[in-house]
């Protein structure tokens, strides 16, 4: 996959970096809260559930590329320590600071009203769709995630590890960050009554107290993002 001593250890070192990002992203209340709901009010919460999967990948590996894009484009123009790179990681860790700051005071709504009740008699396409539709949108919303995402892909893009190495850590980062939605569909295919009873938990804790959780996670990752930029740019 990796070739050579020097190519594996530039691809742990991308995978080391990566990991607490993807873990952060993973952590999404809204989103979580979506499928939750999805899968309870669905009439083919199966069906739905997985569009709404299929949706969010799409939307993750839009924001990827565009992340990598930004990382390879400033790479191949500005010399190595690279002080545009870091000036950017500074400048989304402050935004993140700020948004978790907010997020914690600022109280969980819930997605509900997003979702309508569909017609039995409509077709599987339709109702495929609109599952992936309801995943797309939520996570196109859920701005702190797609920030964290971003800069994954800005990490990947600014890389010398190979194209194999890097669509590894892209399928890596990808399955992380959607676990989110994995859990639940996982449950849901596996043992659908209880599910229902143990994702309703869920979805009444994160509406008390899922704000305070995403606020200190992306608060936290602000404040890794800032930490290593002035570590990066010779401040620190």
């Amino acid at each position: 996959m990796v070739s050579g001593k020097l190519g594996m250890a530039s691809f742990l070192i991308l995978l080391i970096n990566i990991l607490p990002l993807a873990l952060g992203a993973a952590i999404s209340p809204t989103a979580l809260m979506g499928i939750i709901i999805l899968l309870s009010i669905s009439n083919r919460p199966k069906l739905q559930g997985f569009g709404y999967y299929i949706g969010a990948i799409i939307l993750i590996i839009i924001v990827v590329i565009l992340g990598i894009l930004l990382g390879a484009g400033i790479t191949s123009v500005t010399p190595k320590p690279n002080p545009i790179l870091d000036s950017i990681d500074i400048l989304l860790g402050i935004i993140l600071f700020l948004a978790g700051i907010k997020r914690i005071f600022q109280a969980q709504k819930s997605p509900t009203r997003l979702f309508h009740g569909d017609d039995k008699s409509k077709s599987n396409l339709v109702f495929f769709i609109k599952g992936v539709s309801y995943g797309f949108g939520l996570f196109l919303i859920n701005f702190s995630t797609s920030i964290i995402v971003l800069e994954a892909g800005k990490e990947i893009g600014a890389s010398s590890v190979d194209l194999i190495g890097k669509l590894t850590v892209v399928i890596i980062l990808t399955i992380i960050t959607l676990l989110v939605c994995e859990v639940p569909l996982l449950m849901y295919f596996a043992y659908p009554e209880k599910a229902n009873n143990i994702l309703s938990k869920v979805n009444k804790w994160m509406q008390t107290n899922g704000h305070i959780l995403m606020g200190v996670v992306i608060l936290v990752i602000g404040v890794y993002l800032i930490w290593i930029g002035l570590i990066r740019l010779g401040f620190i």
